[in-house]
């Protein structure tokens, strides 16, 4: 997901009638938060040409997956279909209502309007209402703010599913690993195997091949339950991409991303990309609109019309009647003299702007505390990865190496040989479950904070 969000708001704290946010920018507006393997318009619904099944076989990176899910993914292509159906209520909000024409007949003779120029038995008339000038062009500004918050839901939308794809794939990534570590020291427990049978010729007790036969027993439940493991997280991911679930979808590489060293720059960087926050500024944008709307009802509507009435002379009672026709011009007007009702609908609308605003505030918080946590447990991660890669792992790999040349010759037994062979594959599967965790917070890092960490911009020097 590539960081396209120019920096559009500063974070705010609204009273009624005392702050105005700014208006966002229109390039924040017309991209839709489109991320780098999005689909080019949210008109377009699933794609003519798709990924066959067969392609997604095996082993993919990472990115390959996110484009796929971009490209056909429900929730995106629902949520597309929402900011189209969205934009459409602008035009409807400020087109003028439909004329109205009535056509009044009166068919029977004797009971019919009568004047001195005959009888008139249809009248035909045409009004058509003028809303007080501006209340059209706020409520297309109303319903604009509408769009743009579809256009922040839509981009909620495909980070979450972004974030999904990072998640299982992540926990498809770390099963491989373990089901490959396993089947490695299966084959070291092979060995181990040999050393003991090997000593059973010299009248060792059998109890050393019998210990270690368990063992790779052990390690066959274990596979059996990695491979099952394998299968659930792999159907967990082809949810995501909208695949079929007997895919075999396969994880290809590890590439982690480095979080920024300084926790300052997410806080600015998700004040500028995260879609939550933004959408809030945009429900106070309208709920101002809302508020001025809510004025401009003191102002009456103004309704234009113009009548045709028809005489003739057929049965005219007039002695003098001509014929001639009617023609009427009105012009009439609304009265807001329900003051009490207008008045609590601006008082409303200023709750809503404060009310809006207070929201804006309580998810920036949040926003902030999130990335806290994570940064947290980051850090936490990536501390105890670098031990494991350079300490605990090698040493428990000399401590095994050791334990084996001593078994040979009869210094250790078989029982301390397997503990420390055991706690080696530990410490392995261990690092492997460290590492996806760690891309698993990354991958929530990037969508609590909005943009991808790796294109953020580089830090000042001091």
């Amino acid at each position: 997901m590539c960081c396209r969000f120019t920096l559009l708001f500063a974070p705010l704290v609204l009273l009624a009638g005392c702050a105005t946010p700014p208006e966002p920018d229109p390039y924040y507006t017309e991209t839709a938060y489109h991320v780098q393997w999005a689909a080019g318009s949210v008109e377009t619904d699933e794609p003519a040409t798709l990924p066959l099944e067969a392609e997604m076989q095996g082993p993919h990176p990472l990115d390959f997956y996110v484009q796929i899910a971009l490209e056909r993914n429900p929730e995106i292509l629902a949520a597309q279909r929402g900011v189209a159906a969205q934009a459409e209520v602008t035009p409807q909000v400020t087109a003028l209502d439909d004329p109205i024409l009535v056509d009044t007949v009166q068919p029977f003779d004797n009971h019919s309007v009568q004047t001195a120029a005959g009888r008139g038995p249809n009248t035909l008339t045409l009004t058509q209402s003028f809303p007080w000038f501006g209340k059209l062009r706020v409520r297309g500004e109303v319903a604009e703010q509408e769009t743009r918050i579809s256009l922040t839901r839509l981009a909620q939308a495909q980070l979450k599913v972004i974030e999904d794809v990072n998640l299982a794939y992540y926990e498809v990534l770390f099963n491989q690993l373990a089901i490959e570590i396993t089947e490695e020291n299966r084959e070291l427990l092979k060995i181990l195997l040999g050393y003991a049978v090997a000593r059973l010729r010299t009248g060792a007790s059998q109890q050393d091949a019998l210990r270690a036969q368990v063992e790779l027993a052990k390690l066959e439940d274990r596979l059996i339950r990695l491979r099952r493991q394998l299968r659930q997280t792999q159907a967990d991911l082809a949810k995501v991409l909208h695949a079929s679930p007997e895919a075999d979808l396969k994880a290809a590489e590890l590439n982690l991303p480095s979080a920024p060293e300084q926790i300052d720059r997410l806080y600015e960087a998700a004040v500028r990309c995260r879609p939550e926050l933004h959408e809030r500024l945009h429900a106070i944008i309208r709920n101002q609109r809302v508020q001025e709307l809510a004025i401009l009802r003191f102002y009456p509507d103004v309704t234009l019309g113009v009548g045709w009435q028809t005489i003739t002379t057929d049965n005219a009672l007039a002695g003098v009647a001509n014929g001639n026709d009617n023609v009427a011009f009105t012009v009439g007007v609304n009265l807001p003299i329900w003051r009490d009702k207008l008045r609590a609908g601006v008082s409303e609308a200023e709750h809503r702007v404060v009310e809006s605003a207070r929201y804006y505030d309580a998810t920036r918080d949040d926003t902030f505390r999130l990335i806290k946590r994570l940064m947290v447990q980051t850090r936490a991660l990536e501390e105890q990865i670098r031990l494991f890669r350079e300490s605990i792992i090698p040493k428990a790999e000399q401590t095994l190496n050791v334990s084996m040349a001593d078994y040979r010759v009869g210094k250790v037994d078989f029982l301390q040989l397997i503990d420390n062979w055991t706690e080696l594959l530990d410490f392995q599967i261990q690092l492997a479950r460290l590492e996806s965790s760690l891309g698993q917070t990354l991958a929530s890092l990037e969508r609590v904070v909005g943009c991808e960490l790796a294109a953020l911009p580089d830090e000042e020097p001091h």
